[in-house]
C-alpha cells in the first residue's frame, strides 16, 4: 500500500509545466551548429543559457535557429499488425523553428518555452 502512495505522489509531482527529469533539448545554431543534450538555465534579455554535462553556454537567440525538445523514444505498437510508430523517429519531439522570425518574435517563443518547461531547480 505504501508503495502505491509512493507511486501516486511521484505522479502528481512531475504534472504539466514543471520540468522533467528527463528532458533534454536540442539547439542549432545559424551557421549549422547542433548542441545535444542540453537542460535549459535561464532566458534573460536576447540571451539563451544552457548547460551541457559541466558545461555552461550562452547564445544570443539571433544566433539560435531551432531549439527541440527531444522526447524520449518508445517502441508503440500500431493499428497494424507488426508496425510500430515513433521509433526513434523524433515524432514526438517538440520543435521550435525560429529562423523565419524577427527578434521580438524570437523573444515571445523562447519566453513561452520558458513558461512551459521551466529549467528544473538545481
Amino acid at each position: 500500500m505504501r508503495a502505491l502512495w509512493v507511486a501516486v505522489i511521484l505522479l502528481l509531482d512531475a504534472g504539466p509545466g514543471r520540468a522533467q527529469q528527463g528532458d533534454r533539448w536540442q539547439l542549432t545554431l545559424n551557421d549549422g551548429t547542433i548542441r545535444w543534450e542540453l537542460r535549459l538555465v535561464r532566458f534573460r534579455g536576447d540571451t539563451l543559457v544552457v548547460q551541457q554535462g559541466d558545461s555552461t553556454f550562452r547564445f544570443p537567440i539571433s544566433r539560435v535557429d531551432e531549439l527541440r525538445l527531444v522526447r524520449k523514444a518508445e517502441r508503440r505498437q500500431t493499428a497494424e499488425p507488426n508496425r510500430y510508430g515513433g521509433v526513434l523517429g523524433g515524432a514526438d519531439d517538440e520543435v521550435f523553428r525560429l529562423t523565419l522570425y524577427d527578434l521580438a518574435e524570437r523573444r515571445q517563443i523562447v519566453a513561452q518555452i520558458f513558461q512551459d518547461h521551466p529549467p528544473a531547480s538545481p
